[in-house]
């Protein structure tokens, strides 16, 4: 039945087979067109490559471009032009006999006239020191001003230092020589080591007016202060110690060493600063006028030691005169944290005056007497107040 069905629609609708030869003219027609796509491809591929050989050679070949017809340049400045295309510095200069010698001329960017960057040890050794002192070199006006500067800082390197090592001395030179170029102190040396001994018991060193320099000093130990003298008037810095201007043995610990900045620790002493501007390397500028006054110690070494042992000298004390005592300062310098009174032309603030401290008190017998210095340890530490 479903056959007769189909029998009857293929007779009403016929369909129409292509025959052999026909699906062989096709199949040529499909293989001809795709070679010619073929060659159109390959075709397209070559142009490309070689535009770009040809582009990247003449992009290769661009510094070889020359002209043969001549040009002339006409500078702006024809001397000028001249000197530029001279041959040497010998033509250029016979063309203008102004120009400076090319080997006088530092180069640019030359460093070798600055100073080294400090290394990691010499910043940590800041962090706890402060910065040091500004190299400075004293120069008097005079020869007899160098030689009172050289004796009275060799003085105080001897009897403050002289069982010190070489560092112990050179801290205290840079002590000396810091106070010299502050404000707050004498500005010479001699006046800074020996100010305040015109009267026992007021001289910022000890050994200016405890009888001290009665003793012959030992040849070795003065040639070595005399030398360590001459290296610090000379610019040599001990950075060390920073920009102290107070200085204390181990032995003791006076008061006015808590109102300070401890910069170091150096052999037997302890070295401060003054806290806040006044203890920055600013504050150390006064310059050297370069005048030293006759060297101390003011009061003779035979009545520093009658008044230290209780009894008045037979013959009157010998004050200096009142130019002398200009110099040397003759008021003390005031204790640190003691309002101070600025120097005409100087602008420091005074500093605040400290709260006045309790003495202790123990409760256990076995601790009376304890805090208190030994009697062959009294006057130590107190070189300077």
């Amino acid at each position: 039945m479903i056959r007769a069905a189909v029998l009857a629609l293929e007779d009403r609708c016929p369909v129409t087979r292509p025959s052999a030869p026909a699906t062989r003219a096709f199949a040529r027609a499909d293989s001809d067109r795709w070679g010619r796509s073929l060659v159109l491809a390959t075709c397209l591929v070559g142009a490309t490559l070689f535009v770009g050989v040809r582009v990247v050679s003449a992009a290769a070949t661009a510094n070889d471009y020359s002209v043969s017809v001549p040009v002339t340049l006409r500078p702006h400045d024809p001397e000028l032009w001249a000197l530029v295309n001279a041959e040497s510095f010998e033509a250029a200069q016979a063309m203008d006999g102004t120009l400076p010698d090319p080997a006088s001329i530092p180069v640019l960017g030359d460093t070798s006239a600055l100073p080294a960057p400090p290394d990691m040890a010499t910043l940590r050794q800041q962090i706890y020191t402060g910065p040091p002192a500004t190299r400075y070199v004293f120069r008097g006006r005079t020869a007899l001003d160098t030689t009172r500067a050289h004796y009275c800082l060799t003085a105080a390197l001897y009897y403050e230092a002289a069982s010190e090592s070489d560092d112990g001395m050179r801290g205290v030179a840079q002590v000396v020589l810091n106070r010299v170029r502050h404000p707050s102190f004498p500005g010479s040396v001699c006046g800074v080591v020996f100010q305040g001994s015109q009267r026992a018991g007021v001289c910022q060193f000890t050994f200016a007016c405890d009888g001290a320099m009665a003793r012959t000093p030992s040849r070795a130990n003065w040639a070595r202060a005399s030398r360590i003298a001459a290296e610090a008037l000379a610019g040599r810095v001990f950075e060390p110690v920073g920009v102290a201007s107070h200085y204390h043995t181990l032995a003791v610990w006076p008061s006015w060493g808590r109102r300070l900045a401890m910069t170091n620790v150096v052999g037997a002493h302890i070295f401060h600063r003054w806290r806040g501007r006044w203890g920055t390397p600013a504050a150390f500028s006064r310059p050297y006028a370069g005048s030293e006054p006759v060297p101390g110690p003011y009061m003779p070494v035979a009545e520093q030691l009658a008044v230290l042992s209780g009894r008045r000298g037979s013959s009157p004390v010998a004050s200096p005169d009142p130019a002398t005592l200009a110099t040397i300062g003759a008021t003390p310098a005031p204790l640190p944290g003691a309002p101070i009174q600025p120097q005409p032309g100087s602008a420091s603030p005074p500093l605040p005056a400290p709260a006045p401290r309790a003495q202790p008190s123990y409760a256990d017998p076995r601790l009376a007497g304890s805090g208190t210095v030994r009697e062959e340890f009294r006057n130590s530490g107190t070189a300077i107040r």
